[in-house]
């Protein structure tokens, strides 16, 4: 008895997501970022244009875009532009984003996803 291909995928599929992510609560790929539930709506300046979530390790293009770390990282592992303008782009050229970017991001607040179960 042999596994069919959807078999595989399917344990393929389990191996790399978490059934709940001990850090963000959320349930996602592993190479994907942390899913965080936050008190307030964000400002789009703070959003990632990949993932449309908050921005997690904010790098900046030298185009002007700023994206999160993993998701940059495996956009430009398929393909070799900017997202947004299209302009030729490789990781290497990529920066931090400044103090002040990290600085927005530390000031939201984030739900805890084990409230339900945190005991104060």
């Amino acid at each position: 008895m042999g596994t069919t291909g959807d078999d595989m995928a399917s344990v393929e599929q389990n191996a790399s997501l978490n059934p709940l992510c001990f850090e963000c609560g959320q349930q996602h790929w592993t190479r994907e970022n942390h899913l965080y539930n936050y008190q307030n709506e964000v400002d789009d300046d703070l959003v990632c244009h990949i993932c449309l979530q908050p921005l997690l390790q904010p790098l900046d293009t030298p185009c002007g875009h700023t994206f999160c770390y993993k998701c940059l990282r495996n956009f430009l592992q398929e393909k070799d532009f900017c997202p947004l303008d299209r302009k030729r782009l490789h990781f290497k050229l990529c920066k931090k984003s400044s103090i002040l970017v990290h600085k927005l991001l530390d000031k939201l607040f984030v739900l805890c996803p084990f409230s339900s179960v945190c005991q104060e």
